[in-house]
């Protein structure tokens, strides 16, 4: 999901001295930014049972890439690293891959989604920094690589309204409204209703969308390659079981073209069935149990 900038601003009025949180030979490549958010910003590495606590505030997250591979995480951090320091900025929490936590570390962070950031669940590097007297307060860096580029994300946490009127506006129909947490809930209990999708009336088509939940769902199969997931369709009992089975099936078909199309995931990584009616989540005796059941789900069948 690409975020178009609709102003280009100065940092903060307040920091004209010379803050200047810019990647040197980095490319932007996404940002956005709210007057009033909340973000988690670890202050530890990841343990079981212990959640993060939110920072809240006026939130920009900003995106830079850098088209040199080679660069290791400490490098593509060193220079943001160093203009907080001089700012005097204190470092807080650091911490690299496993040693943070590996899988479970990266997925409490809330980052801007792929292909504008990318994650390496075996190589990446994270480091708060905070400052009480100055804005952003808080500033934290995420960095790793791919085969093709250097990714560098840039958190900042501002006292409310701190940007102004300055805002980063989505794509036409990009929803503004935050979703659950889809990847929590799918390690969680195995299996997610994907909410959001939306079919023509008694037919298999996927309507254009954008939708969250399936970016969402791309942006972390991309970087959990060893993941397969299936998608199952579902629907009302109204009708013939056989037609049920079909049409079930082919919306879960509909949801997988729209990944591998328009995401690039791996076909290899999500299969497609369906259950017609055979699995509902509520009674079919009402309006509003049969719309329940019409749905289609992601099942997480392993993670190698």
């Amino acid at each position: 999901m690409k975020f178009i900038l609709a102003t280009v601003m100065s940092f903060l009025a307040g920091q004209a001295a010379g803050l200047d949180l810019k990647l040197p030979g980095g490319t932007l490549a996404a940002q956005q930014q709210s007057a009033a958010d909340s973000v988690r910003l670890p202050r530890t590495a990841w343990r079981p049972g212990t959640p993060v606590t939110e920072t809240e505030g006026a939130l920009r997250r900003t995106v830079y890439q850098v088209p040199n591979p080679a660069l290791t995480t400490l490098q593509i951090i060193e220079p943001l690293r160093d203009t907080l320091a001089a700012a005097g900025y204190s470092e807080v929490f650091t911490c690299a891959d496993q040693a943070c936590g590996g899988f479970d570390f990266r997925f409490q962070l809330d980052l801007l989604p792929a292909p504008d950031m990318f994650v390496d669940l075996g190589n990446y590097r994270y480091l708060l920094m905070e400052h009480p007297d100055s804005d952003p307060k808080s500033v934290a860096l995420v960095a790793s690589s791919s085969v093709n580029a250097g990714y560098l994300h840039v958190t900042e946490v501002s006292a409310f309204e701190s940007f102004g009127s300055t805002l980063t506006i989505p794509e036409p129909g990009d929803p503004t409204t935050d979703t659950p947490d889809l990847i929590a809930s799918l390690l969680e209990a195995g299996h997610v209703v994907l909410a959001d999708l939306e079919f023509t009336t008694g037919a298999a088509d996927l309507s254009a969308g954008p939708y969250r939940s399936l970016q969402t769902l791309a942006d972390w199969l991309g970087e959990t390659s060893g993941a397969q997931v299936a998608l199952v369709g579902h629907t009302d009992s109204v009708g013939a079981l056989d037609t049920n089975l079909a049409l079930s099936r082919q919306r879960a078909l509909s949801v997988q073209a729209r990944l591998t199309e328009r995401w690039g995931v791996n076909p290899a990584q999500v299969s497609a069935d369906g259950a017609g009616a055979l699995a509902p989540i509520a009674s079919n005796l009402e309006a509003e149990g049969r719309a329940a059941n019409r749905r289609v789900e992601v099942v997480l069948l392993s993670i190698e």
